[in-house]
């Protein structure tokens, strides 16, 4: 860890924790819209609405650096299809590590080449080979290769638990774990309108088991990114929300926490585990603040 970003962590953390003051942490950036996949519980793909140019792309990043923003993330749809005049992500990336970002994360489907460097890519595997390709286009055996290829060794897995994979838990982390590709695995709950997640996702105490069956495979050493103040708050649905030091910003509108933050219904059964991660780390839990070390530390 480098001596900029330990002062740039104790400064942060002397501001908000004695100073009481909420300060921008995490922005998010939903890069484009345009996406190669067609995933059943993605709302955002291929719309239209999202996509910025690339000076506009340019101008948010150091507006929320200016804010006081230290960690940036791109989405989408699939941000590495992302091209605006010639430009691809490579540069927005760039852009961000040069004028200060300590971190720079890409969630992607992991179907395009992971070439960009000094950033952390959030692969998508939707479960085991079987459940993946029946999820995600047939798509297992190009994602892993590209992850093996990748340029970095920052590359952890990501599934969203649905019904169309819950029950393959432990297969799923026993298999991505074996490929000794990822530094770790993260995880969401499908999180949508309430008749979505009726339909597609799972119940309230099926989310409790998933999640206790979740923190057994962590503590059975398997590399699981989830601290047990996150485990504890995802379980018991008590974080505080929306979590005022995130904002998520697409060509229109910079949101707090996430675009679902004026859905009551959908934020109060959030199930974005990396969110909740972050809220623990802003309260000072010092089990979320170790995984975050653990994570991202090198």
């Amino acid at each position: 860890m480098t001596a900029s970003k330990v002062f740039s962590w104790l400064g942060y953390g002397f501001k908000t924790f004695v100073l009481r003051k909420e300060l921008p942490y995490l922005f998010g950036m939903v890069i484009t819209d345009k996406c190669n996949l067609n995933c059943f519980y993605c709302e955002s793909k291929n719309s239209g609405k999202y996509h910025f140019s690339y000076n506009h792309a340019k101008k948010t990043i150091l507006e929320a650096y200016q804010r006081g923003h230290r960690s940036l993330y791109f989405t989408g749809g699939e941000p590495m299809v992302w091209e605006d005049s010639g430009y691809t992500l490579d540069e927005l990336v760039r852009f961000a590590r040069e004028i200060g970002f300590h971190e720079v994360f890409i969630f992607t489907n992991g179907t395009k080449p992971l070439t960009i460097k000094e950033c952390n890519y959030i692969v998508t595997i939707d479960g085991p080979k079987d459940v993946h390709n029946h999820i995600r286009n047939n798509s297992y055996d190009l994602v892993l290769e590209n992850v093996k290829n990748a340029v970095t060794e920052a590359v952890f897995a990501s599934i969203t638990f649905s019904k169309a994979n819950v029950q393959h838990l432990n297969r799923f982390v026993q298999e991505a774990t074996n490929t000794h590709l990822f530094r770790g695995i993260s995880f969401n709950l499908l999180t949508h309108w309430p008749e979505i997640v009726e339909k597609e996702g799972i119940s309230v105490e099926e989310r409790k088991d998933l999640l206790d069956n979740i923190w057994q495979l962590k503590k059975s050493g398997y590399p699981i990114v989830l601290s047990y103040a996150a485990y504890k708050a995802l379980r018991n649905n008590d974080w505080k929300r929306p979590i005022p030091q995130i904002e998520l910003g697409t060509k229109d509108k910079i949101f707090k926490c996430c675009r679902d933050v004026d859905n009551i219904a959908i934020c109060e059964q959030c199930g974005y585990a990396n969110c909740v991660e972050v809220s623990q780390i802003l309260a000072f839990k010092p089990s979320a603040m170790w995984q975050v070390v653990r994570m991202v530390g090198g």
